[in-house]
């Protein structure tokens, strides 16, 4: 079997497969494990309350997918590709327990005899996890391992994905109020347009690149730290969680899906900058044709999307989001939509160094980070105050 890393996919083969789910918890739990699907249509939501497969619900109504419990430590979706409904592009596959999953001694979900993944399991600290998910693309079924973990358990998740979880029999006396965690998703659509996420203290924030087409994305995140040191985390230095910088990147996607980085302790850093470099041939393509874009989540209740709304067909480069931590609690997301341009360049250039940069036929009395001349392979740069600007960064190659 082919093991993949978080925000990778591949093909499914076989059209009739085995989804297993294993947890084995701590030795001291008195486990209560619960494993989901949820089938969801191109607006992410279920057709019929029906779509939503668990214990109390164990086969879909089009008989698609069962979930045969074996034991807790080891339940099983069979699922025949060919049976799903039309409307049907995505099966998401649940884990809820009854403690932080990050207690468990092992956990792994496996398409059997073809691919699995293991979350890292020692940073969930969340007792809901989206562990993968089933979707169409182009004529095929892929399988994409997602590792995104919610502190709200099975119920906000299932009426999130539209399940009406709370219905209650006619002619009963008016009920309770249920009080549930919906989430906020804002969209930024528009460059300059802002948003603010909260944070409770010791909340981590998530950033994720997502696109739809077979290209080869990275995603990079820029920063200031607390101390004003400027660096990167990427492909080549994927960071820490546990240590400075606090961040990382969750692997390396090289096919349609999505990459992702974690900020563990956001209050030791100033600024990020949330970018995506092509490693398609000569930046052929633009970002908006791979229908690219960055959400930054917290993982519980708030999600933001920065969009992109430009057309730029001959670029390494594009920068999502400006992440400001000024405010811990307050953290603001600013859409910052910019690509590599050499116009563009010359007029920031001069503007920041009085002088224009070098030429064909001309040399620079000045330079940025020790570069005088544009290259549009060149990265973009995140300075000490919030400010950045394309191409003054290293050349980048994959």
């Amino acid at each position: 079997m082919k093991e993949l890393s978080q925000g990778a996919n591949d093909v499914i083969q076989n059209s009739t497969i085995d989804v297993s789910v294993q947890c084995t918890p701590a030795l001291d739990s008195s486990n209560e494990l619960d494993v989901s699907a949820f089938m969801l249509n191109a607006s992410g939501k279920v057709l019929r309350d029906e779509d939503f497969i668990f214990y109390n619900q164990p086969t879909s109504l089009d008989g698609a997918i069962t979930l045969n419990y074996q034991q807790p430590e080891n339940q099983i979706f069979s699922i025949d590709l060919s049976k799903v409904n039309a409307d049907v592009q995505k099966i998401t596959i649940v884990i809820t327990n009854s403690q932080a999953l990050s207690k468990s001694q092992s956990l792994q979900i496996d398409v059997r005899g073809e691919l699995f993944y293991q979350p890292v399991k020692e940073r969930l600290e969340e007792k809901s996890l989206i562990l993968a998910e089933i979707y169409r693309h182009n004529n095929n079924w892929k399988f994409r391992a997602v590792g995104q973990g919610y502190k709200a358990g099975l119920a906000p998740l299932a009426t999130g994905y539209g399940v009406d979880i709370f219905d209650e029999p006619e002619q009963q006396p008016p009920p309770s109020p249920v009080v549930s965690i919906q989430k906020t998703s804002i969209s930024l659509q528009k460059i300059g347009q802002k948003t603010t996420i909260s944070l409770a203290k010791g909340q981590k924030l998530t950033a994720r690149l997502q696109w739809d087409t077979d290209a080869d994305l990275d995603l990079y995140c820029f920063y200031v730290d607390s101390s004003g040191n400027e660096d990167k985390v990427y492909y080549k230095r994927m960071g820490d969680l546990n240590s400075p910088p606090f961040i990382k990147l969750l692997g390396d996607s090289i096919k349609a899906g999505q990459e992702v980085i974690e900020i563990s302790k956001p209050e030791h850093i100033k600024y990020a900058l949330i970018a995506a470099y092509s490693a398609v041939s000569n930046g052929a393509g633009s970002f908006y044709s791979y229908r690219a874009r960055i959400v930054v989540t917290d993982n519980d209740k708030q999600e933001v999307t920065s969009h992109l709304e430009h057309d730029d067909p001959h670029s390494y480069w594009v920068t999502f989001a400006l992440i400001d931590f000024s405010n811990p609690e307050q953290v603001e997301i600013k859409n910052v939509e910019s690509y590599s341009n050499k116009e563009r360049f010359k007029e920031e250039f001069k503007t920041k160094t009085g002088h224009a940069p070098a030429g064909l036929l001309r040399s620079s009395k000045s330079s940025i980070n020790g570069v005088n001349a544009y290259d549009p392979e060149r990265a973009p740069h995140l300075f000490k105050d919030g400010s950045f600007m394309m191409s003054v960064g290293p050349r980048e190659f994959k």
